[in-house]
């Protein structure tokens, strides 16, 4: 339930509003064959001909929308928003179907639509081998549960878009920090790691640190807690047109001081449509209190 407090207003709402326009098409669409009905002249069998053609273009149409929405986590630990993001996109493929199916339109199968839209970026090499594990088998209990089998062998391929990377900062030939790259995607979602400016030397290490703090340097102040690196990044690739869309957590800090820099930036290259400012979450079974951010 917690993520879906990212997932559905960041990836699904712009989806759902879509749906409910091809609907209103199709309905129409569906109309006209039902005044159709018993008539067998040559001019009726043409338009409902022409009528059915119209509507299946519709819909497999929607369902490729659907198949080319990607989707980018860029830490992304064992998968786990991936996972529910892939199930919430096969969900709305099933409705579709299920229209279509009323309208007499059948063969529609969910193929197209799978893994090989998701994309990640982690660190913990455990994690990282994982994640490709977690979306395939929840890929293939979705095709289980509604009846669609499962896919050919071997049912647990390698997803190459899981990139086993630091997703905040790199290193040219020369050994100096430079921005990493990110995968282009459609849509960013993710719970960055949450590590404050106080403990970010400790757990980190004094060289990453300063070689952090010295790429950003003008962008994110000195002060930040390390999520404000994804959310910088993920305004980035907004800014420069590689992405749409982006729902961020954060700990409530980044309401306050350098943390909340990071919305300045956010608000100057675009908006902010989705604002959770104070919310219970659980990690590592500890109590936190998070902020949920959704911006394009």
């Amino acid at each position: 339930e917690d993520i879906l407090l990212v997932i559905e207003p960041v990836l699904m709402a712009p989806l759902r509003r879509r749906w409910l326009e091809v609907i209103t098409q199709a309905d129409g669409m569906r109309e006209t064959l039902l005044s159709l009905e018993g008539k067998s002249d040559t001019a009726s069998r043409a338009t409902r001909k022409r009528v059915v053609k119209q509507l299946e273009t519709l819909l497999y149409g929607f369902t490729e929308e659907i198949a080319k929405i990607s989707v980018l986590d860029p830490a992304c630990g064992s998968g786990n928003f991936l996972y529910v993001g892939l199930k919430c996109l096969l969900d709305l493929w099933k409705e579709v179907s299920v229209y279509a199916a009323s309208s007499g339109i059948a063969g529609m199968l969910p193929y197209n639509v799978g893994p090989w839209q998701l994309h990640c970026i982690e660190t913990n090499v455990y994690a990282y081998e994982l994640a490709s594990v977690v979306i395939w088998i929840g890929y293939i209990q979705w095709l289980h549960e509604n009846v669609y089998g499962i896919p050919e062998a071997p049912i647990l391929q390698s997803l190459q878009q899981i990139i086993h990377m630091d997703a905040v900062i790199a290193y040219d030939d020369a050994g100096h920090p430079v921005d990493p790259v990110w995968p282009n995607a459609d849509i960013i979602i993710g719970n960055p790691p949450f590590l404050g400016d106080k403990k970010m030397r400790s757990v980190l290490g004094d060289p990453y640190v300063n070689d952090l703090r010295g790429l950003y340097q003008g962008r994110i102040p000195g002060g930040a807690d390390l999520f404000a690196y994804w959310f910088e990044r993920a305004r980035h690739q907004i800014e420069t047109g590689l992405s749409h869309r982006a729902g961020l957590l954060a700990t409530n800090s980044i309401r306050d001081g350098a943390n909340r820099h990071v919305l300045t930036r956010i608000r100057e290259t675009g908006g902010i449509f989705m604002a959770w400012s104070d919310r219970p979450w659980m990690l590592d079974g500890a109590a936190l209190r998070v902020s949920i951010v959704g911006f394009d």
